[in-house]
């Protein structure tokens, strides 16, 4: 596609949008500014600053924390100079250093994982947290796997166990049982998990950084594959890695879905403080030879809305 082509259908977005309310009068708004602190250089988190300005209008001043406490407050002292319209923060660490430092200026965040736990869910405050609704989870895999009635999930309770809580909820009103099996250090993820497969039909894997490490993944997989149990991942890396599926956030999506917030918030203020959004865009990512290993057979309307398959 021609620059010219590009830069239209850019403007005519924006012109859409503007008469849609959503956005300030396009000459307005270049007369803020907005403050891109990015917790570090990772992939993630540069598709979501890519996403943001995609679709953005307002001048951006990014920063990279770099995963650094100490650059991140260097940078905090640059963006009180500046005194931007709002902050946007890209993962936990900004949202945190934005949050304790900057109180004054509006914060949106995005890419963070259970906001709560940051601390994100009071203050001047709003954000997208980077968490699929778990009923839309389980329905995938029931899609995917027929006749499943009982989904194992490992965790360890002092960091995930407020997410299990809301699961058993979910899978409640789908007429799932949820099978738990607790571990508090990943050396007891092996016999967790060999005790836990005969009661399953299928592993449903949640962000814990007790359960979930290099090693462990390996662990996971192969036991699954040879119990024949389907494993559902949160993220395409792991499913290309063999796991069989995974339904994850869009970050360039997210990134977009960022700038609209960030604009509503510069020209409204943040009406619901505290308040948590969620992905408006997911990913769904198979992997096709896991599941000829399973004996399983894709319904092709589900590959047809995959975004990604593995061979």
């Amino acid at each position: 596609m021609s620059r010219y082509h590009t830069s239209s259908k850019r403007a005519l977005l924006w012109l859409i949008l503007w008469m849609m309310g959503l956005i300030l009068d396009p000459a307005a708004a270049f007369s803020f500014q907005v403050a891109v602190i990015k917790s570090q250089d990772l992939l993630p988190y540069d598709q979501t600053v890519e996403g943001y300005r995609s679709l953005t209008q307002v001048e951006v001043v990014e920063f990279n924390m770099k995963g650094d406490t100490e650059e991140g407050l260097r940078i905090v002292q640059q963006i009180k100079r500046l005194k931007p319209a709002a902050v946007l923060a890209v993962g936990s660490k900004a949202a945190v250093l934005a949050k304790e430092n900057l109180s004054e200026t509006p914060l949106v965040y995005c890419a963070v994982i259970d906001p709560g736990k940051y601390g994100l869910r009071t203050g001047n405050i709003t954000g997208i947290a980077l968490e699929i609704p778990i009923e839309a989870q389980l329905k995938t895999f029931i899609a995917m796997v027929p006749g499943l009635k009982r989904i194992g999930v490992m965790y360890d309770p002092s960091k995930t166990s407020g997410l299990i809580r809301v699961a058993e909820e979910a899978a409640g009103r789908l007429g799932l049982e949820l099978v738990k099996g607790e571990v508090k250090t990943v050396k007891e993820i092996p016999v967790t998990i060999r005790g836990l497969l005969p009661k399953i039909q299928g592993l449903w894997m949640i962000p814990d950084s007790t359960v979930i490490t290099t090693d462990s993944f390996q662990i996971i997989l192969l036991t699954t594959l040879e119990k024949n149990i389907p494993f559902m991942a949160f993220s395409s890396s792991f499913v290309k890695a063999g796991a069989l599926l995974a339904l994850s956030p869009d970050y360039l999506a997210i990134g977009r879905q960022s700038s609209l917030l960030v604009d509503q918030v510069i020209r409204k203020g943040i009406a619901d403080r505290g308040g948590v959004i969620y992905p408006e865009t997911t990913r769904l990512t198979i992997n096709i030879k896991t599941a000829r290993i399973l004996g399983l057979e894709i319904p092709k309307e589900i590959l047809k809305m995959a975004d990604e398959v593995f061979q």
